[in-house]
C-alpha cells in the first residue's frame, strides 16, 4: 500500500518513513507543501499523513484543495500541540479522516494508517482479513490458506494485501507496482506475473485469476474457475 508523508521535520519524517517501511508499505515523503500538493494531485495514494506547518503551502491549504478537486483518499494530520483546539477544528474543516497530536505516538499512527487502508475508511479497523481460504493478519503479516499457514516473502504478501483489499475488481500489474513499490526496489509490471506466478504455487493455481485486458482478481468459487481455466482466465499469464 502506498502512502504519501509530507512533514517538514526531517528527523520525524525518517522515523516516520522507517516505522511505514518496516510495516511493508510504500512512502513518498515530502518536506515542502507545494511538491507535497501536486504529488497528491498526480498519482494515487492509499494513505496520507499531512503537517499542517509546511513551507510554500500549508497543510490546511493543501487539503482543502484536494477536496475541492475531488481527491478522497484518506488523510491523518498531524496537528500542533501549542494550539491543538485550532488546529483539530480546521483540520475537521478541511476535510481531514483523523488528526494525531504532537509529539506523534508511531504506534498509533502506525494502527490509524493501518485501519484507513484495510477497511477503506478512517472509522473501522481490521487486522484482520479473509477472503474465500485465505486469512490475514495485518499485524503480525502472518497468512493462512485453508488454516495452514504460508509463508511469504514481503514483496508477495504486499501484493496478495493489495488483491484482498480490491478483490471486488481485477487489479492491474501496473497499479500493483503503483501502491506497492517504492524508491530503489524498482518492480516493472512483468516482474508483477512472476510474483503472481509464486502466489498461485503457495496458495494453489485458482485463488488468482487473469482477467484478460484488466489484471488480477482473487476468487473463491471454484467452479468459476474451472471454467475460467477452460478459458483460459485462469492460468499463467
Amino acid at each position: 500500500m502506498r502512502v504519501l508523508l509530507l512533514e517538514d521535520d526531517r528527523d520525524l519524517a525518517k522515523q516516520i518513513a522507517g516505522m511505514l517501511n518496516g510495516e511493508h508499505f510504500a512512502v513518498d515523503v515530502f518536506h515542502d507543501g507545494e511538491e507535497g500538493f501536486e504529488a497528491g494531485q498526480d498519482d494515487e495514494y492509499d494513505a496520507v499523513i499531512l503537517d499542517p506547518g509546511l513551507p510554500t503551502m500549508d497543510g490546511f491549504t493543501i487539503l482543502r484543495r484536494w477536496r475541492q478537486a475531488g481527491l478522497a483518499m484518506p488523510v491523518i494530520m498531524l496537528t500542533g500541540s501549542r494550539k491543538e483546539i485550532e488546529d483539530i477544528k480546521e483540520a475537521v474543516r478541511a476535510g481531514a479522516t483523523n488528526y494525531l497530536t504532537k509529539p506523534v505516538d508511531l504506534e498509533l499512527l502506525l494502527d490509524w494508517v493501518r485501519g484507513v487502508v484495510n477497511s477503506g475508511g478512517p472509522n473501522i479497523s481490521r487486522p484482520t482479513l479473509e477472503f474465500g481460504a485465505i486469512r490475514m493478519d495485518t499485524q503480525a503479516l502472518k497468512v493462512w490458506f485453508e488454516g495452514a499457514p504460508v509463508k511469504l516473502t514481503p514483496s508477495e504478501y504486499r501484493i496478495l494485501h493489495y488483491l484482498m483489499i480490491n478483490h471486488d475488481r481485477p487489479v492491474s500489474a501496473e497499479e500493483l507496482v503503483r501502491h506497492n513499490f517504492e524508491g530503489d526496489v524498482v518492480k516493472t509490471a512483468n516482474e508483477v506475473t512472476v510474483f503472481i506466478s509464486r502466489l498461485r504455487g503457495k496458495l494453489g493455481n485458482r485463488t488468482i485469476e487473469t482477467v484478460f485486458g484488466y489484471g488480477y482478481r482473487l476468487t473463491e468459487d471454484e467452479a468459476e474457475n474451472s471454467r475460467g481455466a477452460s478459458n483460459g482466465g485462469a492460468g499463467e499469464p
